[in-house]
């Protein structure tokens, strides 16, 4: 069953109809295109997968201030993409600190380890061994670096037993200040790319894998969380980042690509469909729901509590008409 409450949740959680429903979503993006043709400068033409990785090739967002909310922005859109073709599903994410093995199958993420993932992916065009032309794995090939082509290979490294991070999420949640926050989750999430290997372990091809995006949901997650631990300050706009001497007002850049400042379609010319904004954007500030996420103080309830509040209704009323028949 698929819950369409809205609330992104542990993945390894979710039952096989909503794990079905994702994986076919991600598929379908991958026969949705973007306007114009191949040999079109941009290049047009590009699946809606294949734009993901398009879009973080041409930015590197890494490293730096901007690395959690450029990427929360890259989630949220990529969420908006599977809702359009399933509007029930929500981003779920990979908690890092248990042992993937059980998500690497062909009917949901692929093989764990080897030179091709193998299906659900082969089948649907997510690599090709066979193409050409091709999408290389090198930025500095040039020949082979046209978005609209497939790549040849998409593969995984995975060892046994969950990844050795360097620090507990506790350690990243309980951060006294954004950047140090930061630094600690940027450099676990580095170890879970190391971790998985193969095709997430570039940078340069890491998004051409699904469970990219899981991996990434489980970064915003943490990133939330932090923000939930003091949200009068970190659910804020104005306060949530702090200050960074090193980067002083690093939060007023704009997003890229989507401001249309690159050469990434549809945000540039002909189609143009740019939308701007900086950091402090409340979408961007304001996280999405995690099942993981407390609620602020004595706020309206959130969709989980209210889900959980009308189960335990239903199963009251339930066990009251049971009891009557009995007593009848």
């Amino acid at each position: 069953m698929i819950r369409g409450d809205g609330i992104r949740r542990n993945v390894a959680e979710i039952d096989d109809d909503e794990r079905d429903a994702f994986v076919k979503a991600i598929k379908e993006l991958n026969k949705r295109h973007y306007p114009g043709s191949r040999d079109e400068f941009p290049p047009g033409g590009v699946s809606h997968w294949f734009k993901q990785d398009e879009i973080h090739q041409a930015t590197h967002v890494h490293q730096g201030p901007e690395f959690l909310p450029w990427h929360r922005e890259l989630c949220n859109r990529f969420e908006q993409l599977i809702r359009a073709v399933e509007p029930r599903l929500s981003l779920h994410y990979w908690d890092w600190n248990t042992d993937p093995a059980p998500l690497f199958t062909p009917e949901f993420m692929g093989a764990k380890t080897g030179e091709e993932v193998g299906e659900p992916w082969l089948s649907a065009g997510f690599y090709n061994p066979q193409a050409d032309p091709f999408r290389g794995e090198s930025s500095s090939d040039v020949a082979h670096g046209n978005p609209f082509d497939p790549p040849r290979t998409l593969k995984r490294e995975v060892p046994d037993g969950p990844p050795e991070l360097c620090f507990s999420d506790r350690e990243i949640i309980r951060s006294s200040n954004y950047l140090s926050m930061r630094i600690r989750l940027e450099r676990c999430h580095d170890g879970a790319h190391g971790y998985i290997g193969g095709t997430i372990g570039d940078a340069h091809t890491a998004f051409r894998d699904p469970f990219v995006f899981l991996l990434h949901a489980n970064v915003d997650r943490l990133f939330a969380m932090w923000q939930y631990e003091d949200p009068a300050t970190r659910l804020n706009p104005a306060t949530v980042y702090g200050e960074d001497p090193g980067e002083p007002l690093w939060y007023a850049r704009r997003l890229q690509p989507w401001d249309g400042s690159g050469r990434t379609r549809p945000w540039v010319r002909p189609e143009r469909e740019r939308q701007v904004k900086d950091y402090r954007h409340p979408s961007i500030v304001t996280p999405p729901q995690y099942d993981t996420l407390q609620p602020v103080g004595d706020g309206p309830l959130t969709a989980q509590q209210l889900n959980e509040l009308r189960h335990a209704l239903d199963g009251a009323i339930a066990l009251q008409t049971a009891l009557a028949h009995d007593h009848h």
